[in-house]
């Protein structure tokens, strides 16, 4: 394989109208080619990094930031449309135009489907290359800021979705106003102590807060019983897993989160419910809820008993470890100091106080 060969960029050209410099980067085992677009380039007021081989361009890539890129398809080695995959893997945003002097309509469909941003022929006219380049950058903004207003109107609409619900439960379960946001954050505070995936945490937090939301499916009588429920409404009762997995499986954001609705009462010794998964057949997220769900029942006043310390939360947490409990979590979750804990559920009493204001 050849020296790796980066040509330095020219200066700026001052007299230039573009407000910002275009970093263009041309691949072309053909050295008068490449020397002839670089050439034509730079007296454009473009910055140009030059290679001969698609190794060295990743190696560009990685380094100095590029706006677009010219790229021969046949090349010694890996050929442009390898290239093309993997720079659409790894710069996602850069638009990739492709040369050929062998081009046909197939390879153009090809190009297109692969991610090209275009795709052009060799001979071309050289002079313009820039307006080229021109076209397929404003293109390219374009399209990204549709995108982006997209996948803002999306996520607004999935917060209201989440809003929707949330409100509702609140509406249905009375008694434990604020459980759900609050059990969502101790869950949060363990996960962040874990090493999970980044991606995943949104998930996991959206499975906490709406994780009684099946209860909106159990009648009233049963709901809202004052006294001790009956082995037949008891089996009703513990539908509501199911009822909030289906629930979430109809909405595509809260798939992912579904899971932990529908085993969040599980237990790690199997005797949970509605399935009597045990250990690590449990879904993590499922898990590390479990413990926050204890947590906040234990410190939250009920109508047949007064709220139990965050010490004596924590100590009965430990005591159930390995049963009811994943060991290794209850582990990390005893890191957590209890100064942290306190201020998790302040922080929750003083947004429902907002709320309700």
């Amino acid at each position: 394989m050849e020296v790796y060969r980066l040509f330095e960029p020219a200066p700026p050209v001052e007299s230039g109208t573009n407000t910002h410099q275009r970093h263009v980067l041309i691949v072309d085992d053909d050295d008068l080619v490449r020397e002839t677009l670089r050439f034509v380039l730079e007296e454009g007021g473009y910055q140009v990094w030059s290679v001969s081989h698609a190794l060295d361009a990743l190696a560009v890539l990685e380094r100095q930031p590029i706006d677009i890129v010219l790229s021969d398809i046949f090349m010694p080695g890996m050929n442009g449309f390898d290239l093309l995959k993997q720079i659409r893997q790894r710069a996602p945003d850069v638009p990739v135009i492709l040369i050929t002097g062998y081009g046909n309509v197939e390879m153009a469909k090809q190009a297109v489907k692969e991610g090209a941003s275009d795709f052009i022929t060799k001979p071309y006219n050289i002079s313009e290359i820039p307006i080229l380049i021109e076209r397929n950058l404003a293109r390219h903004s374009i399209q990204h800021s549709q995108t982006h207003h997209l996948e803002k109107e999306v996520q607004s609409a999935y917060r209201a979705t989440m809003e929707a619900l949330l409100a509702a439960l609140d509406t249905r379960d009375t008694e434990t106003e604020g459980h759900s946001e609050r059990v969502a954050a101790y869950t949060m505070a363990i996960a962040h102590r874990l090493k999970i995936d980044e991606s995943e945490l949104p998930h996991i937090e959206r499975g906490a807060l709406l994780h009684d939301i099946g209860k909106i499916g159990v009648p009233d009588a049963i709901l809202y019983k004052p006294g001790p429920l009956t082995p037949e409404e008891w089996e009703i009762m513990k539908k509501h897993p199911e009822i909030g997995y289906r629930m979430c499986m109809k909405i595509e954001m809260l798939r992912p989160a579904a899971p932990i609705v529908l085993h969040h009462h599980e237990r790690w010794d199997g005797k949970g419910y509605p399935y009597g998964l045990a250990g690590e057949e449990i879904p993590l997220g499922a898990r590390i809820f479990a413990i926050a769900d204890t947590l906040d029942a234990m410190t939250s006043d009920r109508p047949y008993r007064k709220a139990l310390s965050f010490a004596q939360a924590r100590e009965e947490i430990a005591r159930h470890a390995g049963t009811q409990f994943d060991p290794d979590l209850v582990k990390v979750f005893l890191e957590i100091p209890e100064d942290e804990l306190r201020m998790i559920r302040q922080a929750s009493l003083s947004q429902q106080a907002e709320r309700a204001a």
